[in-house]
């Protein structure tokens, strides 16, 4: 009962001098994952209980917490950003990365997101001249990071709910003017609805990756006995081709390619 108190006392401490007894009496404590597992099973709590262990700077605690999150099938932006800030102060660049691009893929117009991520990406090895890329695709690109992906999904179902609403006055409108107009504007808004669904599709689409080993070498072909190619360190981002067996094919921003070790990469 006495450890119940304890720790239901860190997470509602206010300030207090019971709580701020509570928090040094625990500080040289080792507070073991599973046991906090045990005491928290709500994903929100399990949440927020991971945020003080992260402000009390026992990170590897709290990246357990956060990943404990996960694995109860809760996704958000800023799930992944904490989780990238606790391994950026673990110095786990690979990781950091990772969590930092998956809260960008959900969320790419969130500042915090990109000024971290940008940070992350300063300190690793690999450095690379990318292919110019086309015109209507960087300005794709700018649009698509405008909003998060659930934003873009919700605006594609209020803009297929508006042109339902547009063919119900096209069929019982009197006016001929209105039933053209409504006709029309029905199918301007369905393509508006159909252009945002394939924005948020294109948001959650995992065909990128992060090197997580300190040094891979590319291959070419999908076995030991290839030709080493180009070498690569840990934290880089890749985008996945294909894949054969425990090997996967990759492509750098500068266009080459290359099979790696499946196990050596992680998907965003």
């Amino acid at each position: 009962m006495k450890k119940y108190i304890t720790i239901l006392s860190i997470i509602l401490a206010s300030g207090n001098n019971f709580a701020q007894d509570t928090d040094s009496m625990l500080i040289n404590q080792s507070i073991q994952a599973e046991s906090i597992r045990q005491k928290y099973t709500d994903a929100d709590s399990m949440f927020y209980a991971a945020n003080k262990l992260y402000n009390e700077g026992k990170y590897e605690d709290a990246a357990d917490m956060y990943e404990a999150v996960l694995d109860a099938g809760k996704e958000s932006s800023y799930l992944y950003y904490n989780l990238g800030n606790v391994y950026f102060k673990q110095n786990s660049l690979a990781a950091a990365i990772l969590n930092y691009e998956r809260a960008y893929r959900l969320n790419p117009s969130d500042e915090d997101i990109n000024h971290n991520l940008a940070i992350a990406r300063s300190q690793i090895t690999d450095k690379f001249n990318e292919i110019p890329e086309f015109f209507v695709l960087t300005i794709f690109g700018k649009i698509k990071s405008l909003f998060a992906a659930n934003t873009w999904g919700l605006i594609a179902l209020l803009s297929f709910t508006s042109v339902l609403m547009l063919v119900l006055l096209f069929l019982f409108a009197g006016r001929l003017f209105v039933r053209r107009l409504s006709f029309w504007l029905a199918c301007v808004v369905l393509i508006f609805s159909i252009s945002c669904k394939l924005i948020e599709n294109s948001l959650r689409k995992y065909d990128s990756a992060i090197v997580f080993v300190p040094v891979l070498t590319a291959k070419t072909s999908p076995d030991d006995s290839g030709k080493d190619m180009f070498l690569l360190h840990e934290g880089t981002k890749v985008l996945v081709r294909d894949s054969f067996g425990e090997w996967t094919k990759i492509q750098l921003p500068n266009g080459e390619q290359g099979w790696v070790a499946s196990e050596a990469i992680t998907i965003i």
